[in-house]
C-alpha cells in the first residue's frame, strides 16, 4: 500500500512568486511609470492652464483699472462731455470704457471692456481733494505757538489751516443721532459750568454707532464732550463723520474708532478763545485770550481738551483728527492722536511737571488726491473720488464717500 499524499504547501508560494515577479517585471515598472508620468504630466497641464488663465485675468483686471482711472479723469475735466473712451493699454490691449450716471446722479458707473472680459466701478465726481494740511501729522497756522517738544521731526508743517465750508447749525434731530444734550454735565467737571448748550458724543440715539448724515457732517451748536473716566468710548463709523463745533471740544478719555469711517472734530471760530492755564473752565484775568475785548460765554469758544484738568490719566488716545482753531490743551501726562491736527492758536501744557506731551502718529491720514473730508473746503481742479470696484454678480452698493 502506498504512503499517503502529504499535503503541499507550496502552491501559495508560486502564486505569491508569481506576483511577485508580475510587479517586478521591467514591462510592468514601464507601464506603470509611464502612467504616473501621463497623469503628473495632465494635472500639471491642468494646473498650467488654471495659472494662465487667472493670470490673463488679472493682467486684463490691471488693464481696465488703468484705463478706467484715466477714463474717469477724463470724464471730470470734460464736464461729462467724454462718457465713451477707448484706451491703449498697451502690449495690444485695448479697453473700451462707457460712464454713465448711477444712484439719480450723484454717483457714476465705469464699465471698462478688455478682451472677453468686463469689469465696472462707481465714484463721485469731487469739486476738488483734501486740504493738504490733513496729509501732515501735526499742521501749525502762521501764528500758532506750541511747546517745543511737541514738534518731532518732520511730522510738522506750518501753512494754513483748512478752510471749515459754510454749513448751517445741523437740525437738531440730526444733532441728537450723534450726540445727546447734557444740561448737568459741566458743572460736574467746572464749578461754574458752561454758557452754551452741551453734547456728549456717543450718547444720542445713535448710541456708539453714530448715525452720519448723507453730507457726512454734523454742526453742534455748542460744546462737545467726551467724559472722563476708566474705559475708552468705542465708536463705530461706517462712513466718515465731520463734527463741527461752535463752542469748545472736552475729550476726557481715549476714544477708539471701528469701522471703515473716520471721525475729524473741528472748532468753528476762534473768537473767544483763550490759553486756560488755571484749568478751570473759564477765562480768568492773565490768561492769554485771542481778542483782548473778546465777549461770549464764560468758557469761550475754539478751544479743544486732551483729557480733562485734575479728571486725567496718564495716557489718552484718539483714533481721530483735530482742527482747533482756537488753543490746544493737553491736560494728560500724555496725548496720542493718530488723525491729522491742525492747530490755529496755542498750544498749552496743563497740570503737573512733565505734563502736557502731544504725539502726532500720523497713523489715520486720510487720502489726498481722490477724497473731499466732509465739512471743508476742498482745493485744486474736479476729479473723480476713489474707484470703488463692482465684483461679480454681488448687489452694487453705493460708494463710501471720499476718505
Amino acid at each position: 500500500m502506498s504512503a499517503p499524499r502529504s499535503k503541499v504547501q507550496r502552491a501559495p508560494v508560486a502564486r505569491a512568486s508569481g506576483l511577485r515577479g508580475l510587479w517586478t517585471s521591467p514591462l510592468v515598472i514601464a507601464a506603470l511609470a509611464t502612467g504616473a508620468v501621463a497623469a503628473f504630466v495632465l494635472a500639471r497641464a491642468t494646473v498650467t492652464v488654471h495659472e494662465a488663465s487667472t493670470l490673463r485675468r488679472q493682467i486684463h483686471e490691471l488693464a481696465a483699472r488703468v484705463a478706467a482711472e484715466e477714463s474717469a479723469l477724463a470724464y471730470v475735466h470734460s464736464d461729462g462731455a467724454v462718457d465713451r473712451r477707448a484706451v491703449d493699454a498697451g502690449n495690444g490691449l485695448y479697453v473700451e470704457t462707457t460712464v454713465r450716471p448711477h444712484d439719480q446722479g450723484s454717483q457714476l458707473r465705469l464699465t471698462a471692456a478688455v478682451a472677453e472680459q468686463q469689469f465696472e466701478f462707481v465714484f463721485q465726481r469731487l469739486r476738488g481733494g483734501t486740504p493738504l494740511s490733513f496729509g501732515h501729522p501735526l499742521t501749525l497756522g502762521p501764528d500758532a505757538v506750541v511747546p517745543p517738544e511737541w514738534i518731532e521731526g518732520d511730522a510738522v508743517r506750518r501753512e494754513s489751516l483748512p478752510e471749515v465750508a459754510e454749513i448751517p447749525v445741523s437740525p437738531p434731530e440730526v444733532v441728537a443721532a450723534v450726540a445727546g444734550e447734557d444740561a448737568g454735565l459741566a458743572l460736574l467737571r467746572f464749578s461754574a459750568g458752561t454758557d452754551r448748550a452741551d453734547f456728549v458724543l456717543g450718547a444720542g440715539r445713535g448710541g456708539n454707532a453714530p448715525q452720519a448724515p448723507q453730507s457726512g457732517v454734523v454742526r453742534v451748536p455748542g460744546n462737545l464732550w467726551v467724559d472722563a473716566g476708566g474705559a475708552p468710548l468705542e465708536l463705530h463709523l461706517n462712513r466718515d463723520l465731520t463734527i463741527l463745533v461752535d463752542g469748545n471740544v472736552y475729550l476726557g478719555r481715549s476714544v477708539r474708532v471701528r469701522g471703515q469711517g473716520r471721525l475729524l472734530l473741528a472748532t468753528t471760530s476762534a473768537s473767544s478763545s483763550f490759553a486756560d492755564l488755571d484749568g478751570n473752565g473759564r477765562w480768568s484775568n492773565g490768561e492769554p485770550r485771542a481778542v483782548a475785548d473778546a465777549k461770549g460765554p464764560v468758557e469761550g469758544c475754539g478751544n479743544v481738551y486732551l483729557g480733562l484738568p485734575k479728571e486725567s490719566g496718564e495716557l489718552v488716545d484718539f483714533d481721530l483728527g483735530l482742527v482747533c482753531v482756537g488753543n490746544l490743551h493737553v491736560a494728560a501726562r500724555r496725548a496720542v492722536v493718530h488723525g491729522p491736527v491742525a492747530l490755529g492758536g496755542e498750544g498749552v501744557r496743563l497740570g503737573a511737571a512733565g505734563s502736557g506731551q502731544l504725539v502726532c502718529t500720523g497713523l489715520r491720514l486720510p487720502s489726498l488726491r481722490r477724497s473731499a473730508l466732509p465739512g471743508f473746503v476742498a482745493v485744486g481742479r474736479p476729479r473723480p473720488s476713489a474707484l470703488v470696484p463692482v465684483r461679480g454678480d454681488l448687489p452694487l452698493y453705493s460708494a463710501a464717500p471720499g476718505r
